[in-house]
């Protein structure tokens, strides 16, 4: 679905993957849900396994805060992901059809996802120097937290204007605050 959707403004698409990262104290995986129009991280959830649980903790965040965004959505968006198992499986499916239409990559199509391959291998990218020097996975964790924050409020994109996704958001809301 979302290839063939054209979007123009947030929440009318979610993308999510996961990635790997590589840090002392080990490795860790980190699933994201963000919007594909508008750039914004509306869940995320960083974990020491991948399994189904890490992408439904960050479906529950996403989903939370767009209810309390937007006050709850009209219309479903499309909730995009690739096929890998903890997207297939019943528990995740039934939860993301409750709020969305769901769409999947083709097998091996990573620019099926462009967005999602695009805020990893940045992340991955900018930080990698200091994400391979911590220690624990706590630390890691709140590592990554304030990365995320700084990328909703601080960082600037080019494909939205050179403005931060949350200015770029709340440009779709109005006066309502998040």
């Amino acid at each position: 679905l979302l290839i063939r959707t054209e979007l123009t403004s947030p929440f009318q698409a979610i993308t999510s993957d996961m990635t790997e990262l590589k840090f002392r104290g080990g490795k860790a995986y980190l699933c994201v849900h963000k919007d594909a129009f508008g750039q914004i991280v509306y869940g995320w959830k960083l974990g020491l396994t991948m399994e189904t649980q890490l992408v439904m903790d960050s479906l529950k965040m996403a989903i939370s805060k767009i209810t309390r965004l937007t006050g709850g959505i009209s219309e479903k968006p499309i909730l995009h992901q690739d096929r890998g198992s903890q997207y297939t499986g019943h528990r995740y499916v039934q939860a993301g059809l409750e709020f969305a239409k769901m769409s999947y990559s083709n097998p091996g199509t990573p620019t099926h996802n462009p967005g999602q391959e695009s805020f990893f291998g940045r992340f991955k990218d900018e930080w990698k120097d200091e994400i391979a020097e911590i220690e624990t996975f706590e630390k890691l964790e709140k590592f990554v937290k304030n990365k995320i924050k700084y990328y909703n409020y601080e960082r600037r994109h080019t494909s939205i204007g050179l403005i931060n996704p949350y200015k770029f958001t709340k440009s779709f809301l109005g006066n309502r605050s998040f």
